[in-house]
């Protein structure tokens, strides 16, 4: 067996007794807090460690879970079959979570908040009711539990486990995922102070007696600290001050102290859970939502920055040729030659042309931000817009050397807008000869019965799979801005166009080994 592949195999084995250890651990001190029938319990940290390992690490680390869960359960003395149901039940939570987030593009940076409705919804609420479901079922069929115990049983393994995906998950999905915060100037005394400050309102709101009524006892009030956490150190605030509110909280119940105690400590947990759950959403709403802002002005400030250098290269070079020229035409009274002025008008010809091509993109990108993107339909041969796109780029294709063999296979006809295909491409030839110098384009056209299939293929740099999703967003680029330059949009455009008629754009690609768009319409061009 090769070393690396042994190597591997160890880390794996390591990190499965590692996850089984915090599993089993955080599970013990979650079953203090007066678990109902002694295996459900309003406190379970280790789903929350569970998903984030299986996330973050891969599936493979699934026995780390099985093997706390069942083991746990053992020393509950649930029988073999009981403990081994449940902690297949708490496996394949995990592993459901993991992949429904996998599913979706979930990133465990929080920086979107289609991620925390992600979390809250897939993972919190709907992979946590199989762990809920199937422990419920084990104790019923064990014997452990009577009927009137099973909703309260239920109840209680599901919100607990709900927490632990809203409390516990996100903590160690910013800690591990995100880079490092940016320091800035009193960042270590301005950290320790908002901490002291959420610590002692979550002491002042929770830890007093129950019968101790006043303003400063209302739960609402650690709110406004925590929203300020997380506005100043973004998802880190947001997770480590919802983490350091819950543990107070927790504890004070638990204690017997604090606005939530009135009843038995489950009953008071589980009040205590559906707050500190709208709590952890909430905030990591609030830093999602700023995050998204925050980027959102970033990539606008980006985007003008790279577009006043790409307009202004062509400007400044078609004047400098316009300067190069009247400069000689003055210097001299004779008359130029015919075949002089051609080439100068053509050079010229060209940066205008680049010059238009970028303006168009940017009003198109206006166009279909502001929702006033229709395509304008007629009868169209496809195969006469890939001619008509290559003789476009001819020049560029002879300076590439990139010869261009085109074959079409049956009718390739549709209504379709005309201008708006042109655009697509001229987008896929033209990155074609950018990033496949020297080396042949192929494009392919088949016709089906109601679709048409283009296909561009080079031969070039290629495109790492990790990179091709997000080539077709907005400034998004697989290569450096130094090395190419581009707007980052054409992609993004070719995709807004042929999703407007109703089709599809894909990509096959590796790093070094070409890349193929493909793209599929149908032929009446509506969605």
């Amino acid at each position: 067996m090769p070393r690396r592949q042994v190597n591997s195999r160890a880390r794996d084995a390591l990190a499965i007794v590692l996850l089984f250890l915090v599993y089993f651990v955080t599970a013990r001190v979650g079953l203090q807090m007066d678990a109902v029938a002694g295996f459900a319990t309003l406190v379970w940290p280790p789903t929350g460690i569970a998903l984030a390992a299986l996330f973050l690490f891969g599936a493979r680390l699934w026995p780390g879970v099985l093997a706390g869960a069942l083991c746990v359960n053992l020393v509950l003395g649930a029988s073999w079959p009981i403990a081994l149901t449940i902690a297949a039940g708490n496996t394949l939570e995990a592993i459901a979570a993991s992949w429904l987030l996998r599913r979706i593009g979930f990133e465990a940076r929080f920086e979107r908040i289609r991620d925390v409705v992600a979390l809250v919804l897939l993972a919190a609420v709907c992979s946590t009711a199989i762990s809920a479901g199937v422990g419920l079922v084990a104790l019923l069929l064990g014997g452990k539990i009577g009927a009137a115990l099973a909703w309260p049983t239920f109840r209680a393994w599901w919100f607990g486990d709900m927490l632990g995906d809203l409390v516990v998950a996100p903590l160690l999905f910013v800690w591990i995922s995100r880079p490092v915060l940016l320091r800035r100037r009193l960042f270590v005394p301005e950290a320790l102070a908002f901490f002291v400050l959420l610590i002692a309102f979550s002491l002042l709101v929770f830890g007093g007696a129950p019968k101790e009524g006043g303003l400063l006892r209302l739960p609402y009030l650690v709110f406004p600290p925590l929203f300020w956490v997380a506005v100043r150190f973004a998802q880190y605030g947001a997770v480590t001050g919802t983490f350091v509110v819950s543990a107070i909280a927790i504890a004070c119940t638990a204690l017997g102290l604090g606005p939530f105690v009135h009843a038995t400590l489950a009953e008071n947990l589980l009040y205590l859970q559906i707050f500190l759950g709208v709590a952890a959403g909430t905030t990591l709403t609030v830093a999602a939502a700023i995050a998204e802002r925050s980027r959102a002005a970033d990539v606008r400030d980006e985007f003008l920055a790279i577009a006043s250098h790409e307009l202004r290269t062509p400007i400044t070079a078609v004047l400098l040729h316009i300067q190069r020229e009247l400069r000689a035409l003055r210097r001299t009274s004779a008359v130029r030659q015919r075949d002089e002025v051609i080439r100068h008008l053509e050079v010229t010809e060209r940066m205008t042309l680049r010059l238009s091509r970028l303006i168009a993109e940017l009003l198109e990108v206006s166009r279909m931000m502001s929702g006033r993107f229709e395509p304008d339909r007629e009868e169209v041969d496809l195969a006469a817009v890939v001619q008509d796109s290559i003789a476009r780029h001819e020049q560029q294709l002879l300076d590439a050397q990139c010869p261009v063999d085109v074959q079409v296979d049956g009718a390739v006809r549709g209504v379709w807008d005309r201008d708006r295909l042109d655009r697509v491409l001229d987008n896929l030839i033209g990155n074609a000869a950018k990033y496949g110098a020297g080396k042949p384009i192929e494009v392919r056209l088949r016709g089906a019965a109601d679709r048409v299939l283009l296909e561009v293929r080079d031969h070039g740099i290629g495109i790492d799979p990790a990179d091709h999703a997000r080539v077709f967003e907005r400034f998004e680029r697989a290569v450096s801005r130094k090395q190419f330059s581009g707007l980052g949009l054409g992609l993004w455009i070719s995709r807004k166009i042929v999703e407007a008629h109703g089709g599809s754009i894909s990509l096959v690609s590796e790093r070094g080994a070409g890349s193929t768009f493909s793209v599929e319409l149908p032929r009446n061009g509506a969605s």
